[in-house]
C-alpha cells in the first residue's frame, strides 16, 4: 500500500476511535442521568468539553440519533430523546414480553455454572433494606438488577434487543414523578421475582416480572402530559 494511503487509513482509524469515544461518553452520561431527556446537546460545548473536532461531534450525534438516544431537528440541533406517551406505551408492551422471557430463562439456568452466586451477589447489593434511596441510586441498582437477570438467562440476542430499547431514558424522563408508593411496589415486586428465580420457578419468575412491568407501565402512563414529549 502506498505510504499516503497508509497515512490516510491511520487517520481514518483514529477518527473512528475518537467518534466511538464520544459516543461512549455521551451515552454513559445519558444512561447515568447526567444528561437528561429534552436537554440540548450543543456542538460547540461538546467540542470544548471533549477536546475533539466539530466533525467528530457531528458524526457521533448522527450515530446516537440512529441508536434512538438523540433527536436531531433541523435548525434546532440535537437533544436527548424525550419519548411521547405513545412511544412509552409501545416500549413497555415490548419490554413486558422480552423481560418476562428473560426472567423465565434466568430461573431455568439459575442452577448452572456460577449463576446463583452471581445473582445473589447483585441481589444482596440491591435488595430493599427499609431505607429510602436517592433516585440516582435507585436507577443504578434497578438497571443492574434487571440486566443481571437477562444476562443469567444466557440469550445474548435477547440481551441486545432489550439494550436497544434504551429503557433508562424512559425512567429518567419520568423519575421525578415517582412517588414513595411506586418505589415500595417496585421493591416488593423485585423480591417476588428474586424468590422465583432462586427457586428455579420459571413460570413464577416470568409471571412476577410481567406483573412488575405492567404495574410500572400503569403508573407511568397515568402521568400528566408534561411528563412526555410530543408525538412524532
Amino acid at each position: 500500500m502506498p505510504s499516503a494511503e497508509i497515512v490516510k487509513e491511520e487517520v481514518s482509524q483514529r477518527r473512528g476511535q475518537t467518534v466511538d469515544d464520544i459516543i461512549g461518553r455521551v451515552r454513559n452520561a445519558i444512561l447515568a442521568g447526567r444528561i437528561v431527556p429534552g436537554q440540548r446537546l450543543v456542538a460547540n460545548d461538546l467540542v470544548e468539553q471533549l477536546g475533539v473536532s466539530r466533525g467528530s461531534i457531528r458524526e457521533a450525534l448522527q450515530r446516537l440519533s440512529a441508536e434512538g438516544l438523540v433527536d436531531i431537528t433541523p435548525n434546532r440541533g440535537a437533544m436527548v430523546r424525550r419519548l411521547s406517551r405513545e412511544q412509552v406505551r409501545d416500549l413497555f408492551q415490548i419490554r413486558i414480553n422480552l423481560e418476562g422471557l428473560g426472567a423465565r430463562l434466568a430461573a431455568e439456568h439459575i442452577h448452572e455454572a456460577d449463576h446463583r452466586k452471581q445473582f445473589l451477589a447483585v441481589w444482596n447489593e440491591v435488595k430493599p433494606d427499609g431505607s429510602e434511596r436517592a433516585w440516582s441510586l435507585f436507577m443504578q441498582q434497578n438497571r443492574l438488577y434487571h440486566r443481571t437477570i437477562v444476562s443469567i438467562g444466557g440469550n445474548k440476542q435477547l440481551t441486545q434487543l432489550i439494550d436497544n430499547l434504551q429503557l433508562p431514558i424512559v425512567m429518567f424522563q419520568v423519575g421525578q414523578s415517582m412517588q414513595p408508593e411506586n418505589s415500595a411496589r417496585s421493591h416488593h415486586d423485585h423480591i417476588l421475582i428474586a424468590e422465583a428465580i432462586l427457586a428455579g420457578d420459571a413460570q413464577g419468575a416470568q409471571t412476577a416480572m410481567e406483573n412488575h412491568l405492567k404495574g410500572s407501565a400503569d403508573w407511568i402512563l397515568q402521568l400528566p402530559n408534561t411528563a412526555f414529549g410530543l408525538s412524532p
